[in-house]
């Protein structure tokens, strides 16, 4: 009877632990995505935030909506996200062939998770030019 006994308290002890290790788990490494995008007459641009744990992760894709200008493909433009609460900093980027700039995903120091904006505004600054899109977010 005392073998029954303890062998039903170790089954116990390791499925809880098991099942809280597992909830832990899932709790810290969770991820959760929030997008924007938006066009004007020059620009079409989406940006994503990625929440992994507590690193936040985005990716920026700007596409110019005109002819392709040798100017824009060899002089380096460069982009600013404003939000309610502050700035993401600015980014140096050439446009490829195609008129696109796809950035790498990567972490962002110090920045806010912007999961309460319904939008954002970025300034690019081109060619002696600002222009300012405003990215609405996107539902995942």
């Amino acid at each position: 009877m005392k073998k029954a006994v303890l062998i039903f308290c170790l089954l116990f002890l390791f499925n809880s632990t098991a099942l809280v290790h597992g909830e832990i788990e899932n709790h810290f490494f969770q991820s959760k995505t929030v997008s924007f995008k938006g066009v004007d007459n020059n620009w079409e641009i989406s940006h994503k935030m990625t929440l992994v744990g507590t690193d936040i992760l985005f990716e920026t894709t700007i596409k110019y909506k005109g002819k392709y200008d040798k100017d824009l493909a060899k002089s380096p433009s460069h982009y600013l996200i404003k939000y309610s609460h502050g700035i993401i900093g600015s980014e140096a980027f050439l446009l490829n062939k195609s008129n696109e700039f796809h950035s790498k995903k990567r972490e962002c120091g110090g920045c806010e998770f912007l999961d309460n904006e319904n939008e954002v505004h970025i300034e690019i600054y081109w060619k002696n030019k600002i222009s300012t899109v405003i990215l609405k977010r996107v539902d995942q």
